[in-house]
């Protein structure tokens, strides 16, 4: 994947390259979320704090529905700002790292804690530990919280 991000930087030239679910610098903490800075119009008019919480919600493992990530729909509600501020911010909408894993890590304070995106996909609740980006999760540990032993 980093070589894959080089190879992409070298080639985008006057674009700007978006490298989502990349990792890190070896040993960096995980970069934040982004969830609820941009919205996203589905085409029926759905619009979401972010797309790839929707697209991770519509999985069979998911433990949060859809509507958890969506606030309205623009062809429907007249109110999409008032949604949209009702909403408020992720962060203090969810616990993004709040497990025992993130909170006992010396990385945690600047760690972004990943992407929730990847945690619901997983069928876990937003909260726990981005166990494939996590530099500090061993792999084998990784397996483990993948299939909820600890």
């Amino acid at each position: 994947m980093r070589d894959i991000a080089a190879m992409t930087a070298e080639a985008a030239g006057p674009l700007e390259m978006v490298n989502i679910r990349f990792p890190n610098v070896e040993g960096k903490p995980l970069a934040g979320c982004e969830a609820g800075n941009i919205v996203y119009v589905f085409t029926n008019g759905d619009m979401a704090i972010c797309p790839y919480l929707v697209f991770a919600a519509r999985t069979r493992v998911s433990q949060h529905p859809d509507t958890d990530f969506l606030v309205g729909n623009v062809w429907q509600h007249y109110d999409v700002a008032i949604r949209l501020d009702a909403y408020g911010k992720f962060s203090d909408r969810w616990d993004v790292g709040g497990n025992p894993t993130c909170g006992a890590c010396s990385l945690s304070p600047s760690c972004g804690k990943g992407c929730p995106a990847a945690v619901v996909a997983a069928g876990k609740r937003i909260g726990a530990v981005d166990t494939e980006q996590c530099p500090v999760v061993p792999p084998q540990t990784r397996a483990l919280l993948l299939v909820g032993v600890s």
